[in-house]
């Protein structure tokens, strides 16, 4: 901020010297300049920052004369920005300065149509949640759009029939849509009140007929009555209006034309190719679930998935989506441990495999949904309140008695061990881990003094030597890819939780 600081007390000084009923010329030269520098300064900024910036210059004008003519420049270079979502800032200094009457507009009727400006557009502004609609469409039906999140990607287009512009824009939307396949829901709102006039601008193709293809899209709608508003909450006071509005809800783009429309969309459709599981990656995840001392809950994963779909999917941001989820996939799929694995469950679910809008390329294919759906197949393997496979599998059945644990060789049905709790240990020999686990369970039965808890031993190396076609069918009903695997049954043999240690 330091350069934006040195500007603003450079323009500071200059009020010093304004002590005159107005400003003189070459004051206002002085001030123009200054401010011609700040703007620049500012404009790679978000508008969050430039906000702030904005109220910390007017503010540090502490001649009133000074102060009024800043904040007016403010104001004026913020309404006619070509950059969108700049008005933004214009109403915001009108929220803050001109409507408390902190500083003065040159008149009653400049007063009168900021507030008319900032009621037309402070509620579609980029970022804030597009307002809600009910409307009807050309067949009558009522139609909502924006009551909930959308959950797709869609267009707002307000236009009128004798609109010369409109006439011109709807071609090249219409253009756009012929010749792109982009999954967005296309809303062409009809700002007029002549159903004649809509139906046979409709039929003369001048905008996309009512269709949906496998990929986009639209529905024409209006109203004729104005009850919902429109004019008021999208700023609708000339035609042609273009909106972006993301699958959240939340207004992407606004103030567009086919042309920026056309931007934004590739911008977040366009086939990126994406690699995943970098080193960067691992150190990121690693220090995100450093906190749990590297043993998260299944929670808390879903808890940093569902957030990172915040922050990039809800706002839009598909690559930064893609990369970040595969990124997680990667990480998660190597590691051990219940909250690894069932949060693992949950990025596939909700984000990988149910959403073919966001993995739509080639690329995606090979290197997340297929890998994805690898994941899927071992994760669905004897699932948390499923019955564990009925099968008869060669071990020890480790119990606790007076004297002690009790080591008992044998096989055993896996639905009819009758504890309690049941844990079942499947380890290969030549394993460590393995080792302290099995350790760790004769402890737990040696602390169960309500016997209750037994423990079942599977050598997966036993079974694969002794007994092939029962180990191809233990492969095929657990996920044996990491050892050790522990899982815990109930008495009736339901699973109750996996991926779990003892230790």
């Amino acid at each position: 901020m330091k350069r934006f600081l040195i500007i603003s007390l450079s323009i500071f000084f200059l009020s010093f010297t304004a002590g005159a009923a107005q400003l003189d010329s070459a004051a206002r030269a002085a001030l123009d300049g200054r401010l011609a520098e700040y703007f620049d300064a500012l404009k790679h900024e978000s508008i969050a920052v430039q906000k702030g910036e904005c109220d910390f210059l007017i503010e540090s004008c502490s001649d009133s004369l000074v102060r009024q003519y800043v904040a007016l420049r403010i104001y004026d270079h913020y309404l006619d920005s070509p950059v969108m979502g700049a008005e933004a800032v214009a109403i915001h200094v009108l929220d803050n300065w001109f409507f408390p009457g902190k500083v003065r507009m040159k008149s009653d009727i400049d007063l009168l149509n900021a507030r008319v400006f900032a009621d037309f557009n402070r509620q579609s502004q980029i970022g804030e949640r597009a307002p809600e609609l009910a409307v009807k469409s050309i067949d009558g039906s009522s139609v909502s759009l924006y009551g909930e999140a959308p959950g797709r990607f869609s267009v707002l287009y307000f236009y009128d029939t004798s609109c010369s512009k409109c006439r011109l824009e709807s071609i090249l939307l219409k253009n756009l849509f012929a010749t792109e396949d982009f999954p967005v829901d296309i809303y062409a709102f009809y700002a007029g009140d002549n159903r004649q006039a809509w139906e046979a601008y409709v039929a003369e193709k001048l905008i996309l007929e009512p269709q949906v293809t496998d990929v986009w899209s639209v529905r024409h709608v209006w109203d004729p009555e104005l009850d919902s508003d429109f004019q008021r909450k999208y700023g609708v006071l000339q035609t042609p209006r273009l909106f972006l509005i993301g699958p959240d809800g939340t207004i992407l783009g606004r103030g567009l034309d086919t042309e920026a429309l056309a931007q934004m969309l590739h911008g977040i459709f366009d086939e990126k190719e994406l690699d995943y599981g970098s080193d960067e990656s691992i150190a990121l995840y690693d220090g995100i679930f450093a906190e749990s001392e590297g043993i998260p809950t299944k929670e808390e994963v879903v808890k940093i998935t569902d957030h990172i779909a915040e922050v990039t999917l809800a706002k839009g941001d598909t690559v930064m989506f893609r990369q970040m989820a595969g990124d997680l996939l990667y990480y998660l799929a190597p590691a051990t441990g219940e909250g690894f694995k069932e949060g693992l469950g949950y990025l596939v679910d909700e984000y990988i495999l149910s959403r073919p809008d966001i993995w739509r390329t080639s690329d995606d294919s090979l290197k997340v949904v297929g890998f994805a759906g690898i994941m899927y197949d071992l994760l669905s393997k004897a699932a948390p309140g499923t019955l564990v496979p009925d099968m008869k599998l060669p071990g020890v059945l480790q119990t606790v008695r007076k004297s002690g644990v009790r080591s008992k060789a044998g096989e055993y049905s896996l639905r009819k061990l009758k504890g309690r709790r049941n844990v079942l240990i499947f380890y290969t020999d030549g394993c460590e881990v393995c080792k302290a686990e099995k350790a760790a369970a004769v402890r737990l039965l040696e602390s169960d003094p309500s016997r209750r808890i037994k423990v079942l031993l599977v050598n997966v190396d036993g079974v694969l030597a002794g007994h092939p076609e029962l180990a191809s069918r233990m492969f095929d009903s657990f996920d044996l890819t990491t050892l050790p695997y522990i899982l815990e049954t109930d008495r009736s043999g339901r699973v109750l939780r996996r991926y779990i240690t003892i230790q």
